[in-house]
């Protein structure tokens, strides 16, 4: 799989290499992507991610669905920020692949502070360390 968004980021990634898959959104606003497709790629809770706006989404969820053999089903186009789900493996689905570290309060007001114009928090994302701990064994 590669993807290369307009932006400038661009990555290749073989099958054998994906640990685990999900989404995830953030607060970047209208005028960026908030919405992601994720591949953790190592134990230590490294991942890869590109855009689910992307123009061949569609394409992609169909080579990793017939590489993977499962289904793949996105649900977060319209979630809040810092939400995430796993969607592969099966015995991780619909759990939290991340952990967002944001204040409280800027969790909770964040779609008001944005129209307030209020510039979009950076939070500190990390995979999930119940995701991480199920990969470290499976492997």
């Amino acid at each position: 799989m590669r993807y290369e968004s307009q932006g400038g980021a661009s990555w290749e990634l073989i099958a054998e290499r994906i640990l685990c898959i999900g989404e995830a959104t953030n607060e970047s606003g209208p005028t960026d992507d908030e919405w992601r497709l994720c591949f953790v790629t190592d134990a230590h809770g490294t991942w890869l991610e590109g855009s689910l706006h992307a123009e061949a989404r569609n394409d992609a969820l169909q080579w990793l669905s017939v590489r993977l053999g499962c289904s793949f089903e996105v649900k977060l186009a319209n979630a809040p920020p810092f939400r995430s789900r796993v969607m592969w493996p099966a015995q991780l689905l619909e759990r939290p692949l991340f952990e967002f570290q944001v204040g409280s309060l800027r969790r909770l007001f964040s779609r008001t502070a944005r129209q307030l114009g209020f510039r979009p928090v950076a939070a500190v994302q990390s995979v999930h360390p119940a995701v991480l701990e199920k990969l470290c064994r499976a492997n």
